[in-house]
C-alpha cells in the first residue's frame, strides 16, 4: 500500500492553500468550500442513485442485460456520468443526467454508438440550466421552458444560443432577399439533428 497522494490530491491540497491567502476572505472561503466539498459529492451521488433505483425499477424489462451492452463502453460512460453528478449543483441538471443514464440503459450502449454517446454527455456537462432552456425554446418543447428563460437579458440568451451553436446542438442559416453585400442578411436559427437527439436523451 502506498502513501504517495494522487495528482486530484495535490491538486486539492494546492487549491485549498492558494484559496486562504486571499486578503480578507480567503480563510473563510477556504473552510466553508474545503469543508463540505466531500459531502456535498457524497450527498449528490447517495441520492442521484437512489432516485434512479426508483426510476428503473418501475421500468421492469425496458432495461437491457449488462450481457447486452459493450461492458467497457458502458462503464466508461458510467464514470464519467459520475464525475459530472458528483460536481453539479443544479438539481434540473442531475435530473437531465438521471434521463440519460436510463437511455443508455434502455437502448444497448456498443462500441460503435459509445462516441455519439460520449458527445452526448459531453455537450450535456458543458451546458448550463439556462443554455438548456433556450435550446428547448427552439424544439417543439417550447411549452416546457421555465419562466426564467423570459426574464434573462437577451444578451445572455444570444451567447447562449452561441455557445450551443459550438455544440452543434444549434444550427444557422442565412439569407439575403437582395444580392449578397448589397442587402441585409437575415440569420435563422434552428434545433439541429443532434441537438434533437440530445433532448430526446437528456428531457424524454
Amino acid at each position: 500500500m502506498t502513501n504517495k497522494l494522487t495528482t486530484r490530491e495535490k491538486l486539492e491540497i494546492t487549491a485549498e492553500t492558494a484559496l486562504q491567502l486571499i486578503p480578507y476572505v480567503g480563510s473563510a472561503l477556504s473552510t466553508a468550500y474545503f469543508s463540505t466539498k466531500q459531502e456535498k459529492r457524497f450527498i449528490r451521488i447517495e441520492s442521484f442513485y437512489r432516485e434512479l433505483s426508483d426510476q428503473i425499477s418501475s421500468l421492469g424489462s425496458q432495461i437491457h442485460s449488462i450481457k447486452d451492452h459493450d461492458e467497457e463502453s458502458l462503464i466508461s460512460l458510467i464514470e464519467r456520468l459520475n464525475d459530472e453528478v458528483e460536481k453539479e449543483s443544479s438539481a434540473h441538471k442531475r435530473e437531465y443526467f438521471k434521463n440519460f443514464f436510463i437511455h443508455i440503459l434502455q437502448c444497448p450502449t456498443l462500441s460503435s454508438n459509445y462516441d455519439e454517446r460520449r458527445m452526448l454527455l459531453d455537450s450535456l456537462a458543458s451546458i448550463t440550466f439556462l443554455e438548456f432552456q433556450v435550446l428547448l425554446s427552439y424544439s417543439d418543447y417550447k411549452e416546457r421552458v421555465d419562466d426564467i428563460i423570459e426574464e434573462t437579458d437577451s444578451s445572455i440568451k444570444e451567447g447562449a444560443s452561441a455557445r450551443l451553436e459550438m455544440l452543434g446542438l444549434l444550427t444557422a442559416r442565412y439569407s439575403s432577399t437582395t444580392f449578397i453585400g448589397q442587402g441585409p442578411v437575415k440569420k435563422y436559427t434552428s434545433i439541429s439533428d443532434f441537438g434533437k437527439k440530445f433532448i430526446s436523451f437528456c428531457l424524454e
